[in-house]
């Protein structure tokens, strides 16, 4: 049961009210002494979940190779300078150079910009091959001391 944090008297509920210039706990009979102070009440939030669309391996694609060259090589058949398509894309010339030297990997936003400026598909669907050792006549999928370098 709540307290009035002015009289001291247990009640089945508090209001806050401002008394002398203190905001405090109090019951309805002490309310009356001071301004009473509306208080909101709480609505529940709903949290939004962000919905993540699970892709397959076979459906997720992976940046391309040689993403670099794709970009210089369709920006230069455009006659498009790197400071102009910095611009139509609203991104630095720097970024813009180390994509192409792919001393960069463009972020999802970034690829996103090129290829629809550009027209060009700068992710690919990865090829997924299973590891099978037939040395031994069984077939198997690869496990990781077959890949791993092991030091001894």
């Amino acid at each position: 049961m709540p307290t009035c944090q002015l009289c001291g008297e247990d009640t089945e509920s508090t209001k806050k009210a401002k008394i002398e210039g203190a905001v405090l706990k109090v019951c309805d009979s002490c309310a009356e002494m001071g301004e009473t102070i509306k208080t909101k009440s709480k609505k529940s939030k709903k949290k939004r979940k962000k919905k993540r669309k699970n892709r397959s391996k076979s459906e997720q694609k992976v940046l391309a190779n040689n993403y670099g060259k794709k970009i210089r090589e369709e920006r230069e058949d455009r006659e498009l300078t790197m400071d102009e398509l910095s611009d139509q894309i609203n991104e630095k010339t720097s970024v813009i150079q180390k994509v192409e030297q792919e001393e960069l990997k463009p972020d999802q936003s970034l690829a996103g910009k090129l290829s629809k400026k550009l027209g060009i598909d700068l992710y690919v669907n990865p090829q997924v091959t299973d590891y099978d050792d037939t040395s031994d006549g069984d077939s198997r999928k690869a496990t990781l001391g077959d890949v791993a370098d092991i030091k001894n």
